[in-house]
């Protein structure tokens, strides 16, 4: 597609605005028109084109005049001007220059599933510990079995073990209820270990079994009071 500007033509050496012209080049040819007057219809390699500070001076059929117009820089990108003034080369420079990008968005960091994986080992240990208690109590000598420290717990430390492990999940998917959940499921698993243990007359072959409940207990608080389980409510 063609390139029209709109300029003006002074012969080489005068004085003065010069003629209003019209510029239309096409990389092959250059043509100058002022009015209704073709003043020059050239092909580039057929005349010598250079450069100024402030237009270009054109040598044609034995003349030489300057032409300047109104996007200098658009006609020497037409024109394949590889040769230019500092100033245009310049302006060329700066008009070639891609649009500036706006900064890169920062990367979302990726949530972490540790506190999660975290507390679901807790919930395990805790349905660990209650399957123990079962386990053990079903062991005992009949004059001691069914002890109620053991009978009536056992069942409640499975299921909230369970629980933690599904809230761990919950916590794994960035869900908003899940650290009320969790801190939930903690308090009813520390309230209900105190209650056994203060009524505890266990045998020491359930000892083991409160350990590993105890222990996952304070896996779950370690977890939840880090300050690591933050982002799953915003």
């Amino acid at each position: 597609m063609a390139l029209e500007l709109d300029g003006n033509v002074t012969m080489r050496g005068d004085i003065g605005p010069g003629i209003r012209v019209q510029v239309v080049a096409d990389g092959k040819r250059i043509r100058i028109v002022s009015g209704n007057e073709l003043l020059g219809d050239w092909v580039l390699s057929d005349i010598g084109i250079a450069a100024l500070n402030d237009g270009f001076n054109i040598r044609a059929e034995g003349e030489e005049f300057v032409l300047h117009t109104d996007d200098d820089v658009a006609l020497a990108d037409e024109i394949g001007l590889s040769a230019a003034t500092p100033r245009l080369a310049r302006m060329m420079a700066t008009r070639h220059n891609p649009e500036e990008r706006p900064p890169d968005e920062l990367p979302v960091p990726e949530r972490s599933n540790l506190p999660a994986v975290g507390f679901a080992v807790g919930g395990a240990m805790i349905v660990l510990g209650g399957t123990f208690l079962n386990i053990q109590d079903s062991r005992q000598p009949p004059a001691l079995a069914g002890d109620p420290s053991a009978v009536e717990f056992w069942l409640a430390f499975v299921v909230g073990g369970v629980l933690m492990i599904g809230s761990a999940y919950l916590m794994s998917k960035g869900a908003k209820v899940a650290r009320i959940v969790a801190s939930a499921l903690l308090v009813a698993m520390v309230v209900m270990f105190g209650i056994l243990v203060s009524n505890s007359n266990a045998a020491s072959s359930e000892l083991a079994a409160y350990v590993v409940i105890a222990g996952g207990i304070v896996v779950g608080v370690a977890v939840l009071f880090s300050g690591s389980l933050g982002s799953s409510d915003e």
